[in-house]
């Protein structure tokens, strides 16, 4: 897709573009200006293509390539809009999902180490869900499949990352001011919205990857439902911002040219809550990890994740962290139910990654005998 000038569009009806089709150059130039990336000048013309598919299950993104008529600004930026899927469509509302992201991005970002790109514009509509995120393009960084799996060395960096982003946030008094739009991981709807979300997609689900679940994992994924709001609850414990979809596909590694580490960069942050730290852990181990690259690291890299806190003088026990992290494991269960049976998979990478989480977060369950914890009936 290209636009100029001479060609009109309408923005959208909030005022910010909800499809690709609604951008025009004068609201990139405006985004552009206020944001300080773009320098006098205007954007004359753009061209716009897909990005991401298969990788990112509840949103669009486009790579937008500028061209300007005077003034200077980045060559290309990155366009994240709603889905286009009403099932999809229908999460993302019983989540927030987009509501949270654009706050996060207005709030929170300034305030964590972890490098998160560099947004040009943040606009939600709390009627109809619709939003806009205008971002840096990360297309210079490198990139690592989660079909692949997390390479041990950079699953260091991601761990370290991960517990300084916790340790800013840890019991912030924040939560009560600038940050109150971050729930709990247990606050309604999400418990109701989960317990929802499996009972609707349990039966799509084993329709498309039934033969991949043993009795055990369908036993679980049968009492998920009557049991969420018990796993998500965590009383008496610590809390911090979770990104909660902390995985490889969600991480850029950037070079610096150096030969220093490369920098972490998590972006999508449309899952974020407040809950125990070890849950964005055990999320990263189970999901983007191979099995036996997990199984060879995951005690070290916990004990990474601690020994990074203590840094920042926070005591989290290892026998804490260890649980949460079964809990995690076991909970962990529903994002596959829920992506292979309630959302639009896309293309085959798509289908082929939730497959991928799935197995992996089966066989963490079972390693940890996480199935214990399974609470036996809802509340």
């Amino acid at each position: 897709m290209s636009r100029d000038q001479d060609l009109p569009a309408q923005t959208g009806k909030h005022g910010f573009p909800s499809s690709v089709a609604e951008v025009t150059t004068d609201w990139l130039t405006d985004a552009l200006s206020a944001s300080r990336a773009l320098e006098g000048g205007r954007v004359a013309s753009f061209d716009a293509e897909p990005i991401g598919q298969g990788v990112g299950l509840m949103g669009l993104l486009h790579r937008i390539t500028l061209t300007y008529e005077g003034g200077t600004g980045p060559n290309s930026v990155v366009l994240k809009l709603p889905a286009d899927h009403e099932a999809t469509r229908f999460v993302t509302r019983t989540f927030e999902f987009y509501r949270k992201e654009v706050a996060f991005y207005r709030t929170a970002a300034e305030m964590t180490p972890i490098a998160t790109p560099h947004c040009l514009a943040a606009e939600h509509d709390p009627e109809s869900d619709d939003f806009v995120l205008l971002l840096e393009d990360l297309s210079d960084a490198t990139v690592h499949s989660q079909l692949d799996g997390c390479p041990p060395e950079l699953a260091e960096l991601a761990v370290k990352a991960l517990a300084r982003h916790h340790a800013t946030f840890w019991e912030s008094p924040a939560f009560a001011t600038n940050l109150s739009w971050l729930p709990c991981g247990w606050d309604p709807p999400l418990p109701q919205g989960v317990q929802h979300g499996v009972a609707t997609a349990w039966e799509p689900f084993l329709n498309a990857f039934g033969d991949r679940v043993d009795d055990d994992i369908r036993s679980v994924g049968e009492r998920f439902p009557a049991a969420a709001a018990q796993m998500m609850t965590f009383p008496e414990r610590q809390t911090t911002l979770c990104h909660a979809d902390y995985r490889l596909d969600n991480l850029f590694f950037k070079e610096d040219g150096a030969g220093t580490d490369p920098e972490v960069v998590a972006i999508d942050w449309q899952i974020c809550v407040r809950t125990v730290g070890g849950y964005d852990l055990g999320y990263f181990l189970s999901q983007s990890l191979t099995v036996d690259d997990r199984r060879k690291h995951e005690t070290r890299l916990c004990e990474t994740y601690l020994s990074t806190l203590a840094e920042s003088g926070i005591d989290y026990p290892m026998d804490l962290l260890w649980e949460d992290y079964r809990r995690t494991a076991l909970f962990c269960l529903c994002y596959p139910i829920q992506a292979g049976g309630g959302v639009e998979l896309v293309n085959e990478r798509a289908v082929q990654l939730v497959g991928e989480m799935l197995d992996r977060v089966v066989t963490t369950i079972r390693d940890l005998d996480a199935v214990e914890l399974m609470p036996e009936s809802g509340p």
